[in-house]
């Protein structure tokens, strides 16, 4: 049992890894498009952005989780993870821009409805993306 368990932590760690980097990338470039800024939102207690935000990021690791365990390489991964997250960019684009053009606002100035409604669907887009790259 050990050997396995040391054969495989190197392939644990290039995965683990990978969708570290990934997610980092895809945070990075989603609190860039949004026209609030969620982390200083946060960082001032706004629960509604913290809500947007974790239920936005959800909806992307759920994907990467079930593309992890389905790839057959690290390449193969990246590349349905970038798949998820620009589901998750399309998503946001889709409620601020052409649903509800004042949800930014609205999540800035502490709306946690708003918060929820971005989150919650972002998450609910994402499980069903997640179902819908399994093989």
């Amino acid at each position: 049992m050990f050997e396995y368990f040391t054969d495989t932590l190197p392939h644990f760690l290039a995965y683990f890894g990978a969708a570290l980097g990934l997610a980092v990338a895809f945070l990075a470039i989603y609190v860039l498009i949004t026209p609030h800024k969620e982390f200083a939102l946060i960082r001032e207690g706004n629960t509604a952005a913290a809500t947007q935000l974790t239920g936005t990021f959800l909806g992307f690791a759920v994907p990467v989780a079930i593309v992890i365990g389905h790839s057959v390489s690290i390449p193969d991964m990246l590349l349905w993870g970038a798949v998820a997250a620009l589901v998750q960019l399309i998503v946001f684009f889709a409620i601020a821009r052409l649903l509800f053009t004042a949800i930014s606002k609205r999540i800035a100035d502490g709306c946690v409805a708003s918060g929820i409604f971005v989150g919650g669907t972002g998450l609910g887009i994402g499980i069903l993306q997640a179902a819908c790259m399994v093989p």
